[in-house]
């Protein structure tokens, strides 16, 4: 057990903490750092190794959320890593109070550091539906904090960037062309482009009280295949570790999976999860122990430590009024109109079929006579399945042809969960099941080998009634955040008022052999001056960011124009 004490506070200047325990760093750029409840935080990360070695596989799973200056969570979502980057949104509730909030972002294997050495943006949230504003706490009390200013982070002109023209009407068209103006370009490791109203960004300075303690009791491999669950198996009555004992897992419902692995020396085990999205449910068990009753401890997949963030009191310039009032008008009128189809839920991919593929067999009990219990129609039927008994007590037996197919006992299922006890699946009411699949071939999952598998589905998906394993915990588990499509930021068809307040995103800008790149977007119906942000960071770790102005105006209607509409055009004779 490790403790670590700090003292003092924290400087986090432009969020560039690194983890000296785990070599791993994350820095994210938002859009915006001005939002109202309802909206999406789009957001880019780049995550960057400290180890100076291509060996070294870094993590796959990025866990960002929304988060009080106390530390307690708003909001997260989990981020698949891909070329070390990831990006996606997170929604505000609609029910939280106007104050100063934080995006923090981390990776699992940077939890051994500790909250300190996280990523942390500080954004400002109106609620106008609300009167109450987040109070700041004595203990918690900075005097300065997010700024107005525009541009913090610039500290060079790396790149030009050139709108077509400087004032368009609304629903025009804008063509942006970004060219690098350095001879190492080639060096920046990511490139994120927003245009955001104006005043609507602002400095981000967030210090972190150190006058916490640390107790590291738990240590975190690096997500490096993915998704992945932790945890303990103790004896409940004792409190004990149980080492060199088998873990299920199941996943529930569509995409429906399998796994089991033994727990290790310390009774700690290690599932690495497939690259679902949303939620689903899990179900996790030990196998039968007749000398304890077996406890499953999971751990919490997002961090729960405590942590001070210094915050300022909450306050807008007049500026920032104007602009959060506008975004207001344009949240509630879109909401009207644009009625967002994208929701947290699953994206399956490929058919509804279990993680053996296609069995070799397939038993359809309304096929057949009803028979009174399930054990005849094993012994009745021609199966490849068939009931043995052994000193009074009753097992399964896949037949086949495969050497060593007897060696190992079958994985027996109902539902996709594994029952231990053949007593408990035989005494399932045959008129509650729908199929049973059989698997009669040698089947390694993880690290346990097993002499075929027996699946019993039943009709309505409720196991048949039999009771589950004393040791089993049901988890509805967030899976990865849906990253395919940003909410929000398209235009919408003519007839359709365009209420969008982040005009045009791109996490990861791409450039061209050159150095250079072209973007194209529409501007919205709300008139004003609105910033082109170019955040970027180099191989080292450097950030920069640089700006560009562009002002829309609303369409006036020529003169002529308007005789010419009032104006029935007469024929001559």
């Amino acid at each position: 057990m490790v403790f670590l004490h700090f003292t003092g506070f924290l400087i986090l200047n432009g969020q560039q903490s690194q983890s000296k325990i785990t070599g791993e760093k994350v820095v994210l750029f938002s859009d915006r750092t001005l939002y109202i409840t309802g909206e999406q935080i789009l957001f880019s990360a780049f995550l960057q190794s400290e180890v100076e070695t291509n060996q070294v596989e870094m993590s796959r799973v990025l866990y960002c959320e929304l988060i009080a200056p106390d530390g307690n969570k708003i909001a997260g979502n989990k981020y698949l890593i891909k070329n070390s980057s990831a990006f996606g949104y997170l929604t505000i509730p609609k029910d939280i109070i106007t104050g100063i909030y934080y995006l923090r972002a981390y990776t699992k294997f940077m939890r051994n550091s500790g909250p300190l050495y996280y990523h942390y943006t500080g954004i400002k949230i109106v609620n106008p539906k609300r009167n109450e504003v987040r109070a700041i706490t004595d203990n918690n009390y900075l005097s300065e904090g997010l700024s107005g200013e525009e541009n913090p982070e610039k500290t060079r002109d790396s790149f030009l960037i050139s709108p077509d023209k400087s004032q368009y009407v609304t629903r025009d068209t804008v063509h942006i062309s970004v060219e690098g103006i350095e001879t190492n370009q080639s060096s920046w490791k990511g490139l994120s482009l927003a245009v955001v109203p104006e005043f609507s960004i602002s400095a981000n300075k967030v210090r972190l009280s150190e006058n916490i303690q640390f107790e590291k009791r738990v240590f975190y491999y690096p997500e490096t295949r993915g998704l992945s669950i932790t945890g303990k198996l103790t004896d409940s009555a004792t409190g004990n570790i149980l080492p060199l004992i088998r873990i299920n897992l199941s996943i529930i419902g569509k995409g429906r999976d399998f796994m089991a692995m033994q727990t290790d020396t310390a009774g700690r085990f290690f599932f690495s999860l497939p690259d679902y999205t949303g939620s689903r449910d899990l179900f996790l068990s030990a196998e039968n122990i007749s000398t304890s009753t077996p406890k499953i401890l999971v751990d919490n997949d997002y961090c729960t430590l405590p942590v001070h963030i210094l915050s300022n009191n909450f306050t807008l310039t007049k500026q920032e009024r104007e602009v959060a009032f506008k975004m207001s008008v344009n949240l509630q009128l879109g909401s009207y109109f644009n009625k967002d189809s994208i929701s947290d839920v699953l994206n399956y991919q490929g058919q509804d079929q279990a993680f053996y593929g296609k069995p070799n067999e397939i038993l359809y009990i309304d096929n057949y006579i009803q028979l009174p219990t399930l054990e005849e129609y094993f012994n009745e039927l021609v199966t490849l399945v068939k009931v043995r008994k052994h000193q009074g007590k009753k097992y399964f037996r896949v037949l086949g042809t495969q050497s060593g197919l007897i060696d190992f006992d079958p994985l027996t299922l109902v539902d996709l969960v594994a029952i231990d006890d053949p007593s408990k699946v035989l005494a399932i009411s045959p008129i509650n099941i729908s199929r049973i699949e059989v698997v009669n071939m040698l089947y390694v999952k993880g690290d346990q080998t097993y002499g075929g598998i027996i699946n019993i589905i039943t009709k309505h998906g409720d196991f048949g009634g039999i009771d589950l394993p004393s040791s089993g915990v049901f988890i509805n588990y967030g899976f990865l955040a849906d990253s395919s499509h940003y909410p929000g930021i398209y235009p919408l068809p003519i007839h359709y008022p365009d209420t969008r307040n982040t005009l045009y995103w791109e996490p990861q800008l791409k450039l061209n052999k050159d150095n250079s790149t072209k973007i194209s977007f529409t501007v919205s119906d709300t008139p004003g001056k609105y910033l082109i942000i170019l955040n970027g960071i180099n191989s080292k770790g450097e950030t920069f960011r640089q700006t560009s102005t562009i002002e829309v105006i609303k369409y006036q209607m020529s003169q002529a124009i308007k005789d010419k509409v009032r104006t029935p055009t007469q024929s001559s004779d």
